[in-house]
């Protein structure tokens, strides 16, 4: 039956996500600067200016027609599958197991609409990413398995087998973890892979902070221990470590099948990624490095900086992450909500995502420490000064 003229028209109730929490957190702070707070200019990615090897490539491919490949450039396939074996030692094969996508959120909502039917159920430890968005947009329903403070936030292994349903279809990992800084070691990466292999779960991984590491420790790809189990994707971004992130880079490393599967998702979405960025990415990739290593240099001593500073605080000291550019902080004593810790540190400047928009204790909240080290010094101070108001 047709509508009459004065029905109106509406969007299904079962199309509409939630506000990203980092876009929140960004709408908060903004309405903040609008009432006059100086809000601190936290960032996690270093932002860097492009050198001129990279600039010089972008004028060229400006004048250079788009081919359409939908999964990407040959040669930025070629230039990643070439770093995987020099910094991984992982043999991959450019055109049947990579494809190209506008950064790693669009490649991890392709792969889980492809993968996953309705019903189905994503295991994903936590705290973790914002991943509820595109689990949903699969059909599927994410089964959290929280990791613990006291513990250093590493993922319980048993806690992980014991969530397995017979609706189980995916393990959905962040390597190293977003927001907890957490970074599993060969030995917990490979069980990993074996429970995986036990239930017959697709590993799904975002590995997209992989470069920052600390303290001498490593990043140790699932990728690497295929040999235990084939059934591994990778999703990774080129905007941490690559400073790519104003030209929205990223890709999927899968078995063939998966990569085919995506593709042919991918033509119907956005035909291809935008040959300039990817010209960017190519030369990011093979050129010079000192301008990316000396920013990555400073990123343990910004980490130490900071966590030593909340300790002065009055703040419980926070896990001290092994890698990433950010922490989860104990803000219990600012407030009795999470609302009440959020008005806290936004009048102080300081622009947070909660907890609870992370799987993590509502107590808590995530900061950044990319910025410059006179930006982490008012953070701290900033911090202080909301721990005393809050006595």
């Amino acid at each position: 039956m047709l509508r009459s003229a004065s029905e109106s028209w509406s969007l299904p109730a079962s199309t509409l996500l939630p506000t990203m929490g980092a876009m929140a957190t960004r709408d908060r702070a903004a309405r903040a600067a609008r009432d006059g707070v100086a809000v601190l200019p936290l960032v996690g990615a270093p932002v860097l200016p492009m050198p001129e090897h990279v600039r010089q490539a972008v004028r060229q491919a400006m004048d250079q027609p788009d081919p359409r490949d939908s999964r990407g450039l040959p040669e930025l396939r070629a230039a990643i599958a070439a770093e995987l074996e020099r910094e991984n030692g992982l043999h991959v094969d450019p055109e049947r197991r990579l494809l190209i996508t506008h950064g790693a959120m669009q490649g991890l909502s392709l792969v889980l609409r492809t993968v996953l039917a309705p019903g189905e159920e994503v295991i994903v430890p936590s705290p973790t990413f914002f991943f509820d968005g595109p689990i949903r947009e699969a059909g599927a329903t994410a089964v959290h398995v929280p990791a613990h403070e006291r513990d250093g936030w590493a993922l319980d292994l048993e806690a992980l087998e014991a969530a397995v349903t017979p609706r189980s279809r995916v393990l959905l990992l962040c390597n190293p973890n977003n927001p907890t800084g957490y970074l599993p070691d060969a030995a917990t990466v490979a069980a990993v892979a074996d429970l995986a292999a036990r239930h017959g779960l697709l590993v799904v991984s975002d590995d997209s902070w992989q470069h920052f590491t600390f303290d001498g420790r490593r990043y140790q790809p699932v990728e690497a221990f295929a040999d235990r189990w084939p059934h591994l994707v990778t999703v990774t971004s080129l905007s941490k470590y690559y400073s790519l992130a104003s030209w929205r880079v990223g890709y999927v490393l899968a078995p063939p099948p998966v990569i085919d599967a995506i593709e042919r998702r991918f033509q119907w979405e956005a035909v291809c990624c935008g040959a300039v960025p990817q010209h960017a990415a190519i030369a990011t990739l093979t050129g010079p490095r000192d301008w990316l290593d000396q920013a990555l240099s400073t990123y343990q001593a910004k980490r130490d900086r900071v966590c030593d500073g909340i300790a002065a605080s009055g703040l419980p000291e926070p896990v001290r992450p092994a890698a990433g550019a950010f922490l989860l902080v104990d803000c219990a004593s600012l407030g009795d909500t999470p609302d009440d810790i959020d008005r806290v540190l936004l009048r102080h400047g300081i622009a947070s995502i909660r907890g609870g928009d992370l799987h993590a204790p509502g107590t808590h909240v995530r900061l950044t420490f990319g910025s410059p080290e006179p930006v982490l010094d008012e953070l701290v101070h900033r911090l202080a000064a909301a721990r005393r108001e809050a006595r």
